[in-house]
């Protein structure tokens, strides 16, 4: 028998192994004895669960995809320690698994929040074995549960068609439901504690809304949450805390938001009456009593609506400077209508009522900054605007008087003919119209004719220091008056203006000067400084009252000049001398000829000799010999006459048209408008251009005369501008002077 045993494993027979079934054992046993044991992708306990617990296998492959995918049955079932596999129940019973072992934040939040309130727990929107965010479950709006939309079905379908839903470009609707009430806080709208309790919702909304919109949140903002925060809403909810101010969604709705441009849109303009009188419901009943809110109910869009005068965000208290309804800015608001001229045409409105009220005192006062002056309202209404036909409309002509009389006491039937709207053209308001066109054509005549004097004279003096034609005129003959400097001292000055004359010569300046620059830029209101200009003087009240008082010094000035000529012979001698002469005309002309030169050039060529000869006079190589008072003089006095008499009486029906309107045509008023205007313009211009030059600043006398101040000239003066007064006076020294012995006749 052999030493070595032989296991027989085929019968006795030798067995023949295949190479490659031996490589293959091989590889086999190299695997097991390499690798570790085989293991499940799962934790053993969950292993177990599914044995039994089938129904959750689906449950559970969500589970392991979302945030509990690494948690296992038992670390939510703490009760289930050990396992009995055989027949009968657990070991112990199964318990509700508690959420705030791992999400203790959470649990507190949803301990204070609506939902616990109403009983509700995590399962409820959590799914609990495939646990995700119930954000994306409900994102599409779909009742399914764990989304919002599975108890708020109504909301979940409201928002669906709102923006909210929409994507903004990143693949999520732009707002949720979690965004504007919260996740596990969420509160009933009513608990100030809430993110959507109208205290706290401009800041839910500028959670996304920002002030200054980026390409990361390109929600609309912007301006239009800076206008809310400042307007009369956001005010009243940041500052005062009333709660029923209007917030966003008390204009654009909750879960109902629409776009603008939906017609079904809370903020769509054809809605826009219902929305914003769901607050202001009083306001919204008389709006439609007006002829705005009729036209509307009826279908016509192009009136107003709230936010046309109101505005949508920037909704301010007309009481403050900047508010689209105040004093200040409720023309201009109105106005954006009525000066439109395809609105007009379209409507049969006119569109020169803004243009016309900004032309008025009212206007003019307005834009001077005076909040007390009447605007569109103050006449017309706010929101229950009637048409004038209608008897109970303010501008109603039965009604005026009353109308007028709530701004001023003492008006009258004939003070509420004042025009208001009155355009001065030649169709509708034909007296004022020719009275404008005579007038402009009257300054544009008299002062381009003050200019032309001025240069001449200026030419004149040029020309004889040029020793071009005659020379200077010396009316004082020495070999006639050797005895010049005898009858009159060479620093001897002459009685020019008495006391007298020179009070009311400076009452008229110091009247004239007051009435110039508080009257100057009414009349030229449309010039953008004449604003700076009525500021320095205290405002337009003041200035009105400053006015008033430069024409109470020019009615007094007056009287007491018409007293004096009434009362003194010297007086009434002195206004004899303020006549206009025939010499006076002749005169001028000659003195403007002398100034020119020409003529006397002209008349020396030899085919004019002849006639010079003839008649001298053509030569105007001499100054005319003038008296006391010239033509100059006398035209500045009787302008002074002419002026105040007809600013006196302009003023005072432009001051009380009450005391005249009552027996006078209506376009009495516009005529008094223009001709004030215009006259002062002409007397200011005049006075600038001409006595001021001819008076202070003509060369010889610049920079300025005395006579105003001490009321006396020098003998230059005297000598050359009125030599036939110094003559006068040579004459009568010469008369009145002792003879000599020399010259005695009995010698």
């Amino acid at each position: 028998m052999n030493a070595t045993r032989r296991w027989d494993f085929c019968g006795g027979r030798t067995p023949r192994v295949h190479p490659l079934f031996l490589f293959q054992l091989f590889i086999a046993l190299a695997l097991l004895l390499g690798a570790p044991p085989a293991r499940s992708q799962e934790p053993p306990p969950d292993r177990v669960c599914k044995m039994c617990h089938q129904e959750a296998n689906t449950a559970r492959a969500v589970k392991d995809a979302k945030i509990h995918g690494q948690v296992a049955c038992v670390d939510c079932h703490t009760a289930l320690k050990t396992f009995d596999l055989g027949e009968g129940e657990h070991a112990t019973p199964v318990e509700r698994a508690s959420c705030a072992a791992c999400h203790a934040d959470q649990q507190r939040a949803l301990g204070e929040s609506v939902h616990q309130t109403a009983g509700l727990d995590c399962a409820k929107c959590h799914e609990p074995h495939g646990i995700g965010l119930a954000l994306e479950a409900g994102a599409s709006g779909a009742a399914s549960k764990g989304s919002c939309a599975a108890c708020h079905a109504a909301a979940a379908e409201q928002w669906t068609r709102s923006p909210h839903a929409g994507d903004p470009g990143n693949g999520q609707p732009a707002a949720r439901c979690a965004d504007c009430h919260g996740v596990h806080d969420v509160r009933a709208a009513k608990d100030p504690l809430s993110k959507v309790y109208p205290l706290n919702l401009p800041d839910t909304c500028e959670s996304c809304h920002h002030r200054n919109p980026s390409s990361e949140h390109p929600a609309p903002g912007g301006a239009k949450v800076e206008q809310y925060e400042t307007s009369v809403h956001g005010r009243g909810l940041r500052i005062e805390g009333l709660v029923v101010t209007a917030t966003c969604a008390s204009c654009h709705g909750s879960h109902n938001i629409r776009r603008i441009d939906d017609p079904e849109a809370e903020t769509a303009r054809k809605q826009i009456p219902a929305t914003c009188g769901a607050c202001h419901a009083g306001i919204l009943r008389t709006y439609r009593e007006g002829v705005h809110g009729k036209a509307f109910l009826e279908g016509v869009l192009d009136v107003p609506v709230c936010t046309d005068c109101h505005r949508e965000h920037a909704v301010s208290d007309p009481a403050m400077e900047g508010s689209s309804v105040s004093g200040r800015l409720v023309a201009e608001t109105c106005g954006r209508c009525h000066s439109d001229d395809d609105l007009g045409a379209r409507y049969g409105l006119k569109s020169s009522v803004h243009s016309t009220w900004g032309d008025s005192y009212h206007g003019i006062a307005n834009a001077f900054g005076e909040r007390s002056a009447a605007n569109c309202a103050s006449c017309h209404g706010f929101h229950d605007i009637l048409p004038a036909s209608d008897a109970r409309s303010p501008v109603n002509v039965a009604n005026l008087e009353h109308t007028c009389g709530t701004c001023h006491s003492e008006a009258t039937a004939a003070f509420a003919r004042v025009p208001v709207h009155s355009t001065v053209d030649r169709e509708s308001n034909p007296v004022p119209w020719y009275v404008m066109v005579i007038y402009t054509a009257l300054v544009a005549v008299m002062i381009g004719g003050f200019v032309l004097l001025v240069v001449i004279d200026l030419f004149g003096r040029l020309r004889i220091r040029l020793k071009w034609g005659p020379p200077e005129t010396q009316h004082v003959d020495a070999r006639l008056w050797p005895d010049e400097d005898l009858l009159v001292g060479p620093t001897e000055t002459f009685k020019r203006m008495g006391f007298t004359g020179r009070l009311q010569h400076g009452i008229l300046v110091l009247s004239f000067l007051l009435l110039v620059v508080t009257g100057i830029p009414v009349f030229l209101h449309n010039v953008p400084w004449m604003r700076d200009v009525i500021d320095a003087e205290g405002g337009f009240l003041l200035r009105s009252r400053l006015h008033r008082a430069g024409a109470v010094g020019l009615v007094v000035l007056s009287a007491w000049h018409l007293a004096i000529l009434a009362m003194m012979p010297s007086a009434r001698r002195w206004a004899a001398l303020m006549i206009i002469r025939p010499r006076d005309l002749t005169d001028f002309f000659q003195d403007v000829m002398f100034n020119l030169g020409f003529p006397a050039r002209l008349l020396r060529i030899r085919r004019f000799a002849a006639l010079a000869q003839r008649f001298p006079w053509l030569c105007f190589d001499r100054r005319p010999c003038v008296g006391r008072y010239g033509l100059v003089e006398k035209l500045e006095y009787g302008a002074v006459v002419w002026g105040n008499f007809v600013m006196i009486l302009t003023g005072a029906i432009l001051w009380r048209p009450d005391w005249f309107l009552g027996w006078t045509p209506a376009w009495t008023f516009e005529v008094c408008r223009v001709v004030h205007g215009f006259e002062a313009t002409l007397a200011f211009l005049a006075i600038i251009i001409w006595h001021m030059y001819h008076v202070h600043l003509r060369p010889g006398v610049f920079p300025m005369s005395r006579v105003f101040l001490n009321g006396r000239v020098t003998r230059t003066e005297l000598r050359h501008h009125h030599p036939e007064e110094y003559l006068k006076i040579l004459a009568a020294r010469r008369a009145s002077a002792p003879r000599s012995p020399a010259e005695s006749p009995h010698e």
